[in-house]
């Protein structure tokens, strides 16, 4: 009985055993990752310890795997430095003399080979020392922007906070390994986005080779640099197309490091892997993350982005439409006959604002020409004018503009002149003038007659007011001569009085 119970208890625990170590067995490796499906990526597809993917353009992370773990970033680090380069205002042109601190470098640096007095342009030491990882290089950039190594590594560590790099501490130009030198894979992807946005780092970042011209004890000389990216080399396995970049970095403490960037359809993203062991696995890692990156986009074409931008762009009033109308004359436009039917504008999944932006970015390249007499009647299908659209590398496309409905125009009104046709003589601008100088000469005739008859006026008022005047004095004399004769008769009368007593 008692050996029953051990034996059911040791089965018990074997099983126990085996559904803990179920998750453990079911974790994804590098090695389970399938081709076919690349928007099926788990961090443990992944060699690298720590990496990150994001979108250049608005710094939305899409994948990350211990991205804000602390990491030594090598000569990744030389992407902060090349970025300070450019922004410090030196002309590309300018001639410079390589500083004696290029040559203050740990023995086993790597190098351009660039040594104190050679003289060169600013652009060939640019390239030599980011294709060929010179620390070398790093170092002359730094005293040639700063004065000298402390001040630049001073300025490194300020444009990284600058950035929002909240885990970066930089100790040299170059990232020869220090203790105090460390940064993770979120802000290296964070220095990187901002330093695609210039054309200059593109370009340097992006080239496979590149020949300097350094002159050496007054000799002239053409050194050959080779990018150490193997992503940019058509003939490695590793070449991927949309590759612009941008940095490997590697020493026995970081390991195998690398920063990267491609574009595909207006979308560019940034990868960071660090800390893995073999070379081949940062290429193998970032070409599963860009592969991902662009699973998580959405291709729209012209046309779509057209109807989605047409409130803004796509509507145009109509005169003389009829009144019934149910759109009062407005009319909105498609395009057709697109010079480029296979355009595609990647919008990031599920991201209004990533849409409104892009939206909003069409609209900013769109270039309408527009039949300037927009008048109805309109029929549906009508070209109405021509779009021209410059995408993000500058490549123009062009389209018909058309009516989408059929607008009716307004029925003719009658006129005056349907009643009166004589009327349409005044449409001649010489009948107009000859009737408006007759309407002139009527209107001075009528204001002379006015004005004679109102001085005839006042003539009859003067000799009216004359002759009542002249007639109320002869009234008056008239009333006094017989008020006079009155007295005399009384007088006679009283007299005759005064004789009869």
């Amino acid at each position: 009985m008692l050996r029953r119970l051990r034996g059911l208890a040791l089965l018990l625990a074997a099983l126990l055993a085996l559904i803990c170590a179920l998750p453990a067995m079911a974790e994804e490796t590098p090695a389970d990752y399938n081709r076919n499906v690349p928007q099926l990526l788990h961090e443990g597809h992944l060699y690298a310890p720590a990496a990150v993917l994001v979108d250049a353009t608005n710094g939305d992370i899409l994948f990350a795997k211990n991205a804000r773990q602390r990491m030594y970033p090598a000569s990744t680090t030389k992407v902060m430095t090349l970025l300070l380069a450019l922004e410090s205002g030196i002309a590309m042109d300018t001639t410079i003399v390589i500083p004696k601190q290029a040559s203050e470098i740990p023995a086993d640096s790597s190098l351009i080979p660039v040594f104190p007095g050679d003289v060169m342009t600013f652009r060939d030491l640019l390239y030599g020392f980011m294709l060929t990882s010179g620390n070398d290089g790093a170092n002359a950039v730094a005293v040639l922007v700063s004065g000298n190594v402390e001040g630049f590594v001073q300025r490194m560590n300020a444009r990284a906070a600058e950035l929002g790099c909240e885990d970066t501490h930089f100790a040299n130009p170059h990232g020869y390994h220090d203790e105090n030198h460390w940064s993770t894979a979120l802000d290296l992807s964070r220095i990187a986005s901002e330093a695609v946005k210039l054309d200059a780092f593109r370009q340097i970042v992006s080239a496979p080779s590149y020949t300097m011209t350094i002159t050496r004890n007054n000799t002239p000389q053409e050194v050959r640099v080779t990018n150490t990216n193997s992503l940019l080399k058509k003939d490695n396995t590793y070449y991927y197309p949309d590759c612009i970049g941008i940095k490997t970095g590697y020493h026995s403490a970081a390991g195998q490091c690398f920063v990267g960037a491609a574009e595909r359809d207006g979308v560019r993203l940034v990868t960071v892997d660090l800390g893995g062991v073999a070379n081949q696995e940062k290429w193998i890692d970032t070409i599963r993350m860009f592969n991902y990156g662009y699973t998580c986009y959405t291709g729209y074409s012209m046309e779509q982005m057209f109807t989605l931008a047409s409130p803004q762009i796509a509507t145009l009033r109509v005169s003389n439409a009829i009144d019934s109308d149910p759109q009062h004359g407005m009319l909105g436009l498609k395009i057709a006959q697109i010079s480029d039917p296979d355009y595609k504008r990647m919008v990031e999944n599920d991201n209004e604002q990533a849409m409104a932006e892009a939206v909003d970015d069409f609209v900013s390249r769109c270039e309408m020409t527009v039949t300037s007499d927009m008048a109805a009647p309109i029929s549906e299908g009508e070209i109405i004018g021509r779009l021209r659209y410059l995408d993000q590398s500058g490549r123009e496309i062009t389209a018909l503009l058309v009516a989408e409905r059929s607008i009716a125009e307004q029925p003719p009104r009658r006129e005056l002149t349907d009643f009166f046709p004589w009327l349409s003589y005044f449409e001649n601008p010489l009948v107009v003038l000859l009737a408006a100088v007759l309407i002139l000469l009527i209107v001075l005739l009528v204001v002379a007659a006015v004005v004679r008859g109102k001085r005839k006026e006042r003539r009859r008022k003067r000799i009216y007011e004359a002759r009542r005047l002249e007639y109320m004095r002869r009234k008056s004399a008239q009333k006094r001569r017989e008020a006079r004769r009155r007295k005399r008769d009384d007088d006679d009368e009283y007299d005759e009085y005064d004789d009869y007593d």
